[in-house]
């Protein structure tokens, strides 16, 4: 695991570790902050909200944050 994935997954695992028990989860611009920084705009915003709705049988917080990590890759790669 890269350091940046590394840190990524471990903001967001202390994000997940401080929702309350019998709240509906994490929201979308949450985990995004917690992977890339509050400077996302709401196009990455909407890739990741596709990706995690399209997932039929759910995903890791590994698996998110190394998802977002990668979306934002692309966008910078094909821009």
């Amino acid at each position: 695991m890269t350091d940046k994935l590394e840190q990524a997954t471990k903001r967001l695992r202390r994000l997940a570790e401080g929702t309350e028990e019998g709240t509906s989860g994490l929201s979308i611009s949450s985990m995004i902050e917690a992977v890339v920084g509050p400077g996302y705009d709401d196009e990455l915003a909407g890739l990741v909200s596709m990706a995690l709705r399209a997932s039929e049988s759910g995903m890791s917080l590994d698996e998110i944050a190394k998802g977002i990590l990668s979306l934002e890759d692309w966008r910078y790669s094909h821009s």
